[in-house]
């Protein structure tokens, strides 16, 4: 074996554990260990690569080679050191080494660099970059975007040019340009120290539209890099004024127009709640007068006074629905009437319990309980005591307006006015009834009386003699009254008064008139136009009363009792009531000279009543 071959197995010998140790070194550092300047050429984009989006490049501490083209030279980012901003047709980045070198780039050198992928301040670059000059290239052209599109990571690294209005400016070593865009977001255009004094800012006043061009870049001091996007300027000429801000006239127009329409808009606001105040106002009166005329009808009972109010109220929009309970003879509220526009509150209203409320309260707890909303609970008051409650209701849950609290409170008022003053014409209508019946009528025997009887003639006999008759006169006296007062009482005498009274109503139809006269004559006037009818009358009466037997008069045995009566006929014994009445008692006269407890035509002609 010779000599060289020797030596050859030593040195394997001797390399095999540091080839296996270096095998279990990590990926990074054995690829450290091959010169990056022969490692083949990467896009930006892969180099900057962040896919499980955590704004850390995924290959941060590995060594990478690209070859780009120059957008930022040397000299401008810092004056120290080593840093351009290159990029490449997949996107951009910048070359950092801390040591000055002696290599110039301009824009538009082509290069390739190769160094350690690291992050600055949330900018990703290449550290410790080495660089070689190798042609030269046009320089990427910039891509219009928004001020809201540069606010994120697609387009960092990239040039681009972007528009807006210009603002406030900060000035340090370095300086600080804020820009708003159409969109209205806001973008920080920053100038680096180096360059900072070729520019001249009162070239772009505040106010002014520019379009500036650079190379999209973040700045923020801590993790997550998620936000500090600014745009990196280095040349005057990459500010270009668009439109210059407007002059101070202009601004002085714009804030007196702002003004003045301010002005009109607070006069039309005005305008419109004075109107619609008005309108309001009209519809309250409106209200109120179409209740007052509804009121004053006194033709009308409680419920339909109720049941106007409720139209009323709904009908011009006052609520959306209403409903009156009143007190009946139990003290309890029962609903009388309603008026509601929505069907399904009508149906929550109409499911009401039918038994009525014990007081305001419950009858408010109810409604509630009912998914009714109350807006308003108004007593009725009258002159004594409470009559009801008018309930308002709304589709929406608010509080009544001023307006509808006035309206529904006077409604209240006139509502009670106009039902105290009903129950006071119904009381007066009934005393007054009351009281012409007791002027009319018989107290004991509840018959009417002889002054009802003479108006009654004065207006039927008229009738009868155009008619040529139908009328007849049945008087009629209780046999033996006196011995009935003088045996048994006074109050004996009425029982049997109030008996016979009984058994007149009872055979009298609705065309006949039962009186009493006085003492214990009575007289009925018939509708009749034969003797035999009247006669049958009379007759069927005597026997229902000589039927009639008084146990209560008597306690040990039933007392009976009979009359006497006389007929008189219109046309054939008399044609007014003097003759009429004298002819049937002269005939209730004989019927007692003849024995009593009979009934005896008149004999009266009307020739002899003169």
């Amino acid at each position: 074996m010779s000599l060289a071959r020797r030596i050859a197995l030593v040195l394997l010998a001797v390399l095999l554990p540091a080839g296996s140790a270096l095998s279990a070194r990590p990926a990074a550092s054995r690829a450290s260990a091959v010169d990056p300047s022969t490692r083949p050429v990467e896009p930006i984009a892969a180099v900057a690569v962040d896919r499980d989006h955590d704004t850390v490049p995924d290959r941060k501490g590995e060594p990478a080679k690209v070859r780009a083209t120059v957008v930022v030279g040397t000299g401008v980012l810092r004056d120290r050191g080593f840093q351009v901003f290159v990029q490449d047709a997949s996107g951009g980045f910048n070359l950092f080494n801390a040591r000055s070198s002696d290599l110039t780039l301009e824009p538009g050198d082509v290069i390739e660099a190769w160094g350690e992928i690291s992050q600055y301040k949330g900018a990703v670059q290449l550290q410790n970059a080495e660089v070689r000059r190798i042609g030269r290239a046009a320089v990427p052209p910039p891509t219009p975007v928004t001020t809201a599109q540069v606010d994120g990571w697609a387009h960092v690294g990239h040039r681009v040019r972007v528009e807006g209005i210009a603002g406030a400016v900060m000035l340090d070593k370095w300086a600080m340009l804020r820009i708003t865009g159409d969109d209205g977001m806001p973008l920080q255009i920053y100038v680096p120290a180096p360059v900072v004094a070729g520019f001249d800012w009162k070239r772009w006043p505040p106010g002014t539209r520019v379009a500036a061009t650079g190379v999209m870049s973040i700045f923020k001091p801590t993790w997550p890099f998620d936000g500090g996007f600014q745009l990196v300027v280095t040349d005057p000429a990459d500010l270009a004024v668009l439109e210059p801000p407007p002059p101070e006239w202009h601004r002085w127009i714009g804030w007196a127009i702002a003004a003045a329409l301010g002005v009109l808009a607070l006069g039309t606001l005005v305008l419109y709640l004075m109107q619609r105040r008005q309108r309001a106002r009209q519809r309250e009166l409106s209200t109120l007068s179409a209740l007052s005329a509804a009121l004053a009808d006194t033709g009308i009972g409680e419920e339909q006074i109720a049941r106007n109010a409720c139209e009323i109220l709904t009908a011009y929009d006052i609520v959306d629905g209403v409903a009156v309970h009143l007190h009946d003879d139990g003290q309890r509220l029962q609903r009388v009437a309603a008026s509601i526009a929505d069907a399904r509150m009508r149906s929550a209203v109409e499911a009401a319990s039918p038994e009525g409320d014990a007081d305001v309260a419950a009858l408010s707890q109810r409604l509630r309980d009912g998914g009714l909303r109350v807006i308003g609970l108004h007593r009725l008051a009258g002159a004594d005591a409470t009559l009801g409650v008018l309930a308002a209701f709304s589709l929406r849950a608010r509080r009544p307006s001023q307006m509808q609290e006035r309206t529904l409170l006077a409604a209240a008022k006139l509502l009670a006015m106009a039902l105290q003053n009903h129950r006071i014409r119904e009381r007066a209508r009934q005393e007054a009834q009351a009281l012409q019946k007791l002027v009319i009528t018989d107290e004991l025997t509840r018959l009417y009386n002889r002054r009802f009887l003479d108006e009654y003639l004065r207006v039927q006999l008229p009738l009868a003699e155009r008619r040529g008759g139908g009328l007849a006169f049945v008087a009629l006296d209780i046999d033996h009254f006196k011995r009935i007062n003088d045996t048994y009482g006074h109050e004996a005498g009425d029982r049997v008064l109030a008996g016979i009274a009984g058994q007149l109503r009872e055979a009298s139809r609705s065309c006949d008139l039962p009186v009493r006269l006085g003492g214990e004559e009575f007289l009925v006037v018939i509708a009749e136009h034969e003797v035999d009818g009247a006669m049958t009358f009379a007759e069927r009466l005597r026997e229902a009363i000589a039927a009639l037997a008084f146990d209560d008069v008597v306690p040990d045995r039933g007392l009976r009792v009979t009359v006497s009566i006389g007929v008189a006929l219109f046309g054939v014994h008399g044609t007014d009531a003097v003759t009429l009445m004298r002819a049937s008692d002269e005939a209730m006269y004989a019927s007692k000279r003849s024995g009593r407890d009979r009934v005896t035509l008149s004999t009266t002609l009307p020739a002899l009543s003169a």
